[in-house]
């Protein structure tokens, strides 16, 4: 499924953040901190259902707290699950929603936090005393008064389906889900972070595409960086653990270039050439989906950016794929807008995060779409998107 449009609120910084307009393939420029992954990580959770796994992904990767702790020594003792997804990075005292989606679609995704309530109560049955756990929703304006545990929880809707995630003290370990979005389909969504990625996880992507016409497209891509570059593989090593005696098995890159009687090893060869096969290897298995790409031009020179960028122009449109991209390079913006421009069949839009210096708007962070005019005169001179 294809976003026309993004309308996120109440997302992190993102309290009102609205695109009116995306394409095929779409670049975010901005300042540090301005929102530029936030969008990336709204879209991920998105396509993933705000699954529990996912949200806990998300919050321990900024190390923000994933279960509830009865430990009075803990630092953040007092800090419920996924508080800071949420604007101010606290539960919002009314009945805001984090909402991802389309500015006019109905298929948005919304969480609430909200609170369970959880009794007992014995009830006969079969002529024996029973006695039943029970959970309810309640209200915030209905929080006096009552009897029984109130439990913290996140309540989750998508195109008519709903589930929750509530935060037990139970053992003090994780949280838990009941039940996840059933019925809908996680999209693909495949992310490509500002470090590298693991060659044992680009391993798994060669093996999917292993034997078909996807690998002479990597090896074509490859050849942008490495002109005598022939062919890749990846085998098997032993290596040793830190903490153990024993072996572990992993898998490393070997390439074959014109001119060498013995492979060399892949990483022998610079950022240019794992950067480019982590971006080739990770649309394959984003078909049907997304793909978000932190900070685009990492690893490549400005001189290859426009033919990597036709590249992935290409592949987004024959798999389907939408893609979202970051950058803080000019030569990246500049090379995108490019092949935008050239490819007037595949839509490719940029837009600006960053704080609105309009009194009414109270410094809140507002996106700027660059049409295709704007586009034109930033390949004529150095306008000043970022």
């Amino acid at each position: 499924m294809q976003l026309k449009s993004l309308d996120i609120k109440n997302f992190r910084i993102l309290e009102d953040f609205q695109v009116n307009r995306l394409g095929r393939v779409n670049l975010i420029v901005g300042k540090n901190n301005s929102g530029k992954t936030t969008v990336l990580e709204a879209i991920r959770i998105y396509a993933g259902n705000a699954n529990l796994r996912l949200l806990e992904m998300l919050a321990s990767s900024h190390d923000e707290r994933v279960y509830i702790s009865d430990n009075i020594n803990e630092l953040f003792d007092n800090e419920i699950p996924f508080q800071a997804f949420f604007t101010g990075r606290k539960f919002p005292d009314n009945d805001a929603k984090i909402v991802i989606g389309e500015i006019e679609g109905a298929n948005r995704l919304t969480i609430e936090h909200g609170y369970l309530l959880e009794w007992s109560e014995i009830i006969h049955e079969n002529g024996e005393e029973i006695t039943k756990n029970r959970l309810k929703r309640i209200a915030k304006d209905q929080l006096d008064d009552l009897e029984g545990e109130l439990l913290d929880a996140l309540f989750i809707h998508k195109n008519g389906h709903h589930a929750s995630i509530r935060f037990d003290k139970i053992n003090a370990i994780r949280t838990r889900a009941y039940p996840p979005l059933s019925g809908l389909n996680i999209l693909p969504c495949n992310v490509i972070p500002t470090q590298f990625v693991s060659l044992d996880e680009l391993a798994d992507e060669w093996d999917k595409i292993a034997l078909t016409n996807h690998q002479d497209t990597v090896k074509s891509a490859l050849k942008l960086i490495a002109p005598d570059f022939l062919d890749i593989t990846f085998v098997r090593t032993e290596q040793q653990k830190k903490s153990f005696s024993n072996q572990s098995l992993s898998r490393t890159a070997k390439v074959r270039l014109a001119g060498q009687d013995q492979p060399v090893p892949l990483n022998s060869m610079g950022d240019g050439m794992l950067r480019i096969l982590q971006l080739i290897l990770k649309i394959f298995s984003a078909k049907g989906g997304f793909l978000l790409i932190d900070e685009f031009e990492n690893g490549l020179h400005y001189s290859v950016q426009k033919k990597v960028w036709e590249l992935v122009f290409d592949l987004a449109e024959k798999l389907n794929i939408q893609v979202f991209a970051t950058t803080h390079s000019w030569d990246c913006i500049e090379s995108f807008a490019k092949v935008a421009i050239e490819k007037t069949a595949i839509e490719g839009v940029l837009f600006r995060v960053g704080r609105s210096v309009r009194t009414s708007d109270q410094g809140r962070v507002i996106a700027t779409v660059f049409d295709e005019q704007k586009l034109f005169n930033i390949t004529q001179a150095d306008v000043e998107v970022r």
